[in-house]
């Protein structure tokens, strides 16, 4: 019997176009951080651009170019102030990191001495805070490593500037696109368009909405707590608030990951005292984010419990790395959401999910 693959075609039409859909995912997953990078920035100034369109009557593209123009004019000026103040603080920070943990250690050793009975649990952590596993090098390589970091950033920030001039060009023209798009219905791409379009969307939309959240969410953290390492004298300050809104873009665990250098630094300029200050102000930072920010804005969006935040973030980072910190939850929540209870229409998505009614953030 002749194989008939039109007729397997159409009988396994469905799994024929996710896993194309899938493979064309694998197949640009070298730029897949661009990609990612270029959908945020849409997502994020396209609802700038809808709430200045209804408040303020004027074409889309005007409001466009203005928020634009004044993203740039603000990026470009913080970079020129942070830029070179970053690049003497990290070779700062670099060569202060063994000296801080070196006064950690010495001080878990007289502590393991006072109290025997607790002396496994001070070895543990010890061996925890150390440059090597903290870092993954040695702490003889931290000086010539300050030089490469200041080089990766400024590679990254030239990512993020191709990344804005790709999402404005997409937003620019996006009425034309989404018609183009549309139009895919009355083509040989209708299965294909049928198939794809609405779960696309619908995933876009969850994955927009936790990201937008998460950065206004983070940037407010990076504020407050910039303001009380200034406060306190705890420096390099723009370094550590850069890790802060870094690590504060994942779910939970972020809040861990940027308060170790704090409270390493604030450890060995003034010890226990202004230690216990710099925790007094992270769990001030952290508790205006867990009774009023995750409540009203990020809980709101995703509506997930932390315990199964962190359970998603452990197996992410197990099974995919950075990627799957960065998306384990908005995808989990999108799998349990829209596939295992088949929540409603996509013409819905966007209230229930935050996007339509978004802040500009």
């Amino acid at each position: 019997m002749a194989l008939d693959l039109n007729q397997m075609f159409r009988t396994n039409k469905k799994a024929f176009i996710w896993a194309a859909f899938f493979l064309l995912l694998y197949l640009v997953r070298r730029l897949f951080g661009l990609v990612f990078l270029t959908f945020i920035l849409c997502y994020i100034f396209n609802n700038v651009v809808e709430f200045l369109e209804r408040r303020i009557p004027a074409r889309r593209r005007f409001h466009l170019v203005v928020v634009y123009f004044v993203f740039l004019a603000v990026l470009v000026g913080m970079l020129s102030i942070v830029m070179p103040r970053m690049a003497i603080e990290t070779k700062v920070f670099l060569q202060q990191l063994p000296e801080s943990l070196d006064t950690m250690h010495r001080w878990l050793d007289d502590m393991a001495a006072r109290y025997v009975y607790l002396a496994p649990l001070f070895a543990g952590v010890k061996e925890t805070l150390n440059v090597n596993k903290m870092l993954g090098i040695k702490a003889d390589a931290l000086v010539s490593v300050a030089v490469i970091v200041v080089n990766q950033v400024t590679q990254y920030v030239t990512y993020f500037l191709l990344g804005t001039v790709f999402s404005f060009t997409i937003l620019f023209d996006l009425p034309n696109l989404s018609a183009k798009i549309q139009a895919l219905r009355h083509t040989r791409m209708r299965d294909v368009y049928e198939e794809t379009a609405e779960s696309v969307a619908k995933f876009a939309l969850v994955v927009g909405a936790a990201f937008q959240a998460q950065i206004f969410i983070a940037t407010l953290n990076t504020t407050l707590t910039a303001l009380g390492l200034w406060l306190l004298n705890i420096k390099p300050v723009a370094l550590l608030s850069i890790i802060v809104f870094f690590a504060g873009l994942i779910p939970v665990l972020g809040i861990f990951i940027s308060s170790v250098p704090i409270l390493l630094l604030a450890f060995n300029l003034q010890g226990w005292v202004l230690a216990l200050k710099a925790a007094g102000m992270i769990a001030f930072v952290h508790a205006v984010e867990a009774y009023f920010l995750n409540p009203n804005i990020f809980s709101a969006v995703l509506k997930i419990n932390p315990i199964i935040t962190l359970i998603i973030l452990y197996i992410g980072h197990t099974l995919f790395g950075l990627w799957g910190i960065l998306l384990g939850v908005p995808v989990s929540v999108y799998i349990y959401r829209y596939i295992l209870l088949a929540a409603s229409p996509i013409e819905q998505a966007p209230r229930e999910e935050g996007g339509g009614e978004a802040q500009p953030g």
